[in-house]
């Protein structure tokens, strides 16, 4: 029997020929980078399971790489506590992401074919790598690996980024008897594309296609049937690309949808990269609410902070991503376009730049009372659903008894229009938690917040005034210090890492080196080692209506 992966797939009553991967019919054989019992690249379940990458995980072990962690379900659990609990994290999940809208992030650079330009232009989830982008992002992207320790001798700015992957793998047991050289230099290109493909019927489950860059179709041919033996699944030739799927006749089927158009040429993808507009080293992109349709499991708001709304049918947006090398910093950066929930208020900016420079980790919200009151229906509807309309709420009646507030008015009131929670460390002798949240929200309301935690047998909790702005603390020294000192936007190690603060929806900052000084007796000297290169993180989101622009950064030393 042929084991040649190029094979035309078989019709409808017909024995299929072997794939890529192996013989058809057969579960939890190993893939592409794999050998029997052992995880691998393009390894499938040992149990069907629907092709969706962005489901939540089965119960047993998922072993496909592109199949992305979905959130964990909420458990239905014992009433009392666990109710106030789903709702002050709905509420939390609300302030401090809500106002970003739906995140979003872009584009590949460097020249030649693109994986979207051999998949099918009904492809609604989509993701990207190049190995060899263009001269200043790899120079940088490899100075930035070359940081950790772990990493510094295993690669070089003239590494082969496919070997350096290939060697890895080996080390770890998979790709046994592949010798790089003859068996993969010769044929992959630098860049691996992988598509979600929706099934001809409403019903028919989405169909996960890889797209592997080759560079000489002949040796691909050789090649592949030798690294891929005793594994179910299936490849075609499309232009400069292997598109494989799992075994089960659907590659001539994808190899012919793309052959009438191409996601490269679909409007609303050229229109998402092009608004993202830098090139990187990895991409992503899907349309909310089509992956939504295929999947029916999917709940973006589980994923997407600022998505807060209904269930999986009813989201809406279409999210790009993009990773990316900034001199010595990395950057995850994206933009959104017709995303289903919108900003809350007219406020430009947060208060992140005016805090303390001794802070080592902050977020800051604006809009959080507008936020929150607009996100309170979706929360209210998402936690009834999981929970049950009574015990959401018996959760407010806990939270207004234990509080003395109103619920949730007086949450609105409380947050105010800039909101903040900041972390300025333990203190000289690591016995002062220095905790505190910062706003202009109504000072009675947060007098009632504060005397209720401390008559719950909270620690006594601080709260002063100056002018407009409220401080309640765990600290007496830190709210004061929050009251009087300033400076941390004038440091080097913020604006590295947050740009743009001044007109963000949502900023927020950690100073990874400051953590790491703080706690070095509690860090271990290998984790300290391999962090050392680190200086911060810092994200922002901003936009108007239903578009944002997403970034988050991390900065090196």
């Amino acid at each position: 029997m042929s084991n040649n992966p190029f094979e035309q797939v078989p019709q409808p009553g017909q024995q299929g020929q072997p794939g890529l991967f192996g013989q058809p019919g057969q579960q939890g054989q190993p893939g592409l980078f794999g050998q029997p019992g052992e995880p691998s690249l393009f390894a499938r379940p040992a149990q069907p399971t629907q092709a969706d990458p962005f489901a939540a995980p089965a119960p047993s072990v998922q072993v496909d790489p592109f199949a992305q962690p979905g959130a964990e379900p909420v458990a239905t659990g014992r009433p009392g506590r666990g109710r106030t609990v789903a709702l002050v994290g709905g509420i939390l999940a609300i302030v401090a992401v809500g106002a970003g809208g739906a995140l979003a992030f872009q584009q590949v650079g460097g020249g030649g074919a693109q994986p979207e330009s051999a998949l099918p232009a009904t492809t609604i989830a989509f993701a990207k790598i190049d190995l060899d982008p263009s001269a200043g992002q790899k120079i940088d992207g490899i100075r930035f690996i070359r940081k950790f320790p772990d990493t510094r001798d295993e690669v070089k700015e003239d590494s082969d980024l496919r070997k350096v992957i290939v060697t890895r793998l080996q080390a770890e047991g998979q790709l046994k008897g592949v010798d790089y050289a003859k068996d993969v230099e010769p044929w992959l290109g630098q860049r691996i594309g992988v598509g979600l493909v929706p099934g001809a019927k409403a019903d028919d489950e989405p169909t996960v296609v890889v797209a592997l860059a080759v560079t000489d179709a002949d040796e691909a041919r050789a090649s592949l049937p030798t690294i891929a033996k005793d594994n179910a699944a299936e490849c075609q030739l499309v232009e400069e690309f292997a598109l494989c799927t799992d075994g089960t006749g659907k590659a001539a089927g994808v190899a012919a949808a793309a052959a009438k158009g191409t996601l490269a040429d679909s409007a609303n993808f050229r229109q998402d990269m092009a608004d993202l507009g830098e090139d990187g080293v990895v991409a992503a992109w899907f349309d909310a609410e089509q992956v939504a349709k295929a999947t029916r499991s999917l709940d973006v708001s589980g994923m997407i902070p600022g998505f807060t709304g209904g269930p999986a049918t009813s989201q809406t947006g279409r999210v790009a991503l993009a990773l990316r090398f900034d001199g010595p910093h990395l950057e995850l950066a994206g933009h959104t376009n017709g995303a289903s929930v919108r900003f809350a208020g007219s406020r430009q900016g947060t208060g992140l730049a005016d805090l303390p420079d001794t802070t080592l980790a902050a977020i800051s919200v604006a809009n959080a009372g507008e936020q929150l009151k607009a996100g309170w229906p979706a929360m209210e509807k998402a936690i009834t659903e999981s929970m049950g309309k009574q015990e959401f709420k018996d959760g407010v009646a806990e939270l207004e008894s234990e509080l003395g507030i109103a619920v949730p008015d007086d949450l609105y009131a409380a947050l105010g229009s800039q909101f903040s929670l900041v972390f300025g460390g333990m203190g000289e002798d690591h016995s002062e938690l220095r905790v505190a949240a910062v706003t202009d929200g109504d000072r009675e309301v947060l007098q009632k917040i504060s005397d209720a935690g401390q008559g719950l047998g909270s620690d006594a909790l601080t709260l002063k005034s100056d002018g407009g702005t409220t401080v309640v603390s765990l600290s007496e020294n830190y709210a004061d210090e929050l009251g009087t000192e300033h400076g941390l936007g004038d440091t080097d190690r913020f604006k590295d890492a947050v740009k743009g603060a001044d007109s963000a929806r949502v900023a927020g900052f950690v100073d990874i080196a400051g953590l790491l000084t703080e706690f070095k007796d509690e860090v271990g000297a290998d984790e300290a080692k391999n962090l050392a290169g680190l200086s911060a993180l810092g994200f922002t989101v901003t936009g108007e209506g239903n578009s944002a622009d997403f970034s988050l950064r991390l900065t090196t030393q």
